[in-house]
């Protein structure tokens, strides 16, 4: 059983498209969280995610209104999942329908598992070139090798540090403890990018070169 966090501070245009590809998924075994963070109570936001309750009894939305933040609202968010696997969708992405179909059989050996993705939006068809299958001998300082909105992870391996690369920060801090990551060599995830996603619209160029200088030296 997997349970799907969805953090919503902006991107609520794009709800539609995400939440249909998980009520699209073969795999039936999932939960979904819908968080809204960083919002007044019961805002406008909050009331325009609260309808997706009505396709679907795995659907719950929560009203985060004192969480700010994407890191925060994540950390916020576990305690109210019910099942031991936590998938990530970032609300602009989209899955593939056979996404947790794919990557659920792999869940009993790896503590990480992630797929390939390709960008749409404002840079169509492109694939990053990340390594795939066993991530055993990737040098995660030489590249972040684990696309968030492909992401499922061991609940209580989830923390996530409010340092704007909390993703990255993530993977890095695992991989020190010897965690098992893979990535299946499809690709699952549709990306969007546009200039108002998160970390598309700021440069995080300082933030990796601190956070990979602090590990050095430890």
């Amino acid at each position: 059983m997997i349970s799907i966090l969805m953090p919503i501070y902006n991107g609520i245009e794009f709800i539609e498209d995400s939440v249909s590809s998980i009520l699209s998924q073969t795999y039936g075994k999932w939960e979904l969280l819908i968080g809204i963070n960083g919002h007044p109570e019961n805002s406008e936001v909050y009331l325009l995610a609260k309808e997706y309750e009505k396709r679907s009894d795995k659907i719950r939305v929560i009203d985060f209104y004192n969480s700010k933040g994407k890191s925060n609202t994540l950390n916020d968010m576990i305690p109210f999942c019910n099942y031991d696997f936590v998938a990530l969708l970032d609300v602009d992405d989209i899955w593939h329908n056979k996404k947790l179909e794919i990557q659920s059989p792999l869940l009993d050996r790896y503590d990480v598992v992630g797929s390939k993705c390709i960008y749409f939006g404002d840079r169509p068809g492109i694939v990053p070139n990340i390594p795939t299958e066993d991530l055993l001998h990737v040098d995660f300082k030489k590249v972040n090798p684990i696309i968030n909105s492909s992401s499922i992870i061991r609940k209580p391996l989830c923390y996530w540090k409010d340092n704007g690369i909390e993703d990255y920060d993530l993977w890095l801090r695992l991989k020190e403890q010897n965690k098992q990551f893979y990535n299946c060599p499809q690709i699952l995830v549709k990306h969007r990018i546009h200039t108002a996603s998160a970390f598309n619209s700021k440069g995080h160029t300082n933030q990796v070169n601190e956070l990979l200088k602090s590990i050095s030296t430890k």
